[in-house]
């Protein structure tokens, strides 16, 4: 038998208890996605051929006749650890047991001790979250305007539109555990189109009359024109990477993978032609 929960005097001493899940174990009682009422008294008596039916919390039903019971009614403050020390929590908080008249506690997939509703996985509820995160697009800003014509050997500055670089937060819930995600804009990397990259480590500087060459540390000098491109344009994207990072109600947390958010729009570069005059 693979499974044994400590419990009785440990549990006293201790206040937790100590669950090991082999696989393929039944993650709740059958039949029923609530088991308990508000008070905690169980509301579903089984059988061994697996029947479940609504009544109160008592036997009944023959020698044969087994009924759920509430050991942890909350797992909050009566914690639940897995046997590799990592803490354990059902979608409602509480853990029941399956007593079988004249047997006791009987093992259910090989469990004394059952998740009511399931287990919930907090990392994965974390992904969920990641996955619902609402995070558009930037929008490219330059200066000269992109949406006139760019020119050669002339600083063009750089930046992403407004408020865009900021967290972003999604929260997902399973029961009563929650997970909450933060992404963080961290770096943006320009394709200028003509061959070149750029890494700035945020959103750019945005362009204002009377600023200084050097105020701002994203920009590019083109030296050659378009004209010769399809289009009679270079390409120019920016590609922002987000730092991710999550938190739980119940303790847990990390980091998970990135995201990045990407934008793109054609500009058009010219040159400059200089007429000199004869004195």
């Amino acid at each position: 038998m693979r499974t044994r929960l400590v419990i009785g005097s440990l549990l006293a001493v201790l206040g937790f208890v100590w669950l090991a899940t082999p696989a393929g174990a039944e993650s709740r009682p059958p039949d029923s996605d609530a088991f308990v009422d508000e008070d905690d008294n169980p509301t579903v008596i089984v059988t061994d051929g697996g029947g479940g039916g609504g009544g109160g919390g008592g036997g009944g039903g023959g020698d044969d006749s087994c009924v759920w019971e509430v050991v942890i009614a909350d797992d909050f403050s009566q914690a639940v650890y897995e046997v590799d020390g990592a803490m354990q929590h059902s979608a409602t908080g509480r853990w029941l047991q399956k007593v079988c008249e004249g047997v006791g506690a009987v093992e259910v997939g090989g469990l004394y001790l059952i998740p009511e509703v399931g287990l919930v996985d907090v990392e994965a509820l974390a992904e969920q979250a990641r996955a619902s995160i609402g995070i558009e697009a930037p929008t490219i800003r330059t200066s000269p305007e992109a949406g006139g014509r760019l020119y050669v050997r002339i600083p063009t500055w750089l930046w992403l539109d407004g408020g865009w670089w900021h967290g972003y937060e999604a929260t997902a819930s399973i029961g009563r555990v929650t997970a909450t995600v933060t992404a963080r804009p961290v770096r943006t990397t320009w394709s200028l189109g003509d061959g070149a990259d750029l890494t700035c480590s945020g959103p750019g500087v945005a362009w204002q009359p009377g600023m200084a060459e050097d105020a701002t540390d994203c920009s590019h000098t083109y030296t050659s024109s378009s004209a010769g491109r399809t289009g009679g344009t270079f390409e120019l994207s920016a590609t922002v990477v987000l730092e991710v990072t999550w938190t739980s109600n119940v303790g847990e947390g990390g980091t998970l993978a990135p995201i990045s958010r990407s934008s793109s729009r054609s500009v058009e570069v010219g040159e400059i032609q200089a007429v000199g005059t004869g004195g």
